[in-house]
């Protein structure tokens, strides 16, 4: 998971390349793109309305049912 208005970490050169080296290992990975968040997000409260992370914790919930 990232936001794509990082403005500490580049997507393309970190982020993207690191998924990559992952799926060339074997490990399945799965993506997130946060439209609007920065580099620190996930302090956002969960029941806070249009909170990054209340919109992302769903996804991250489903993914760690399906691969745990």
């Amino acid at each position: 998971m990232y936001g794509l208005e990082d403005e500490v970490v580049d997507p393309q050169a970190q982020s993207k390349t690191f998924v990559k080296a992952l799926n060339q290992s074997g490990f399945f990975v799965r993506t997130v793109a946060v439209p609007g968040a920065g580099h620190y997000w996930l302090s956002d409260s969960l029941e806070e309305a249009g909170s990054y992370t209340g919109a992302v914790a769903p996804k991250l919930v489903r993914f760690l049912r399906e691969k745990l």
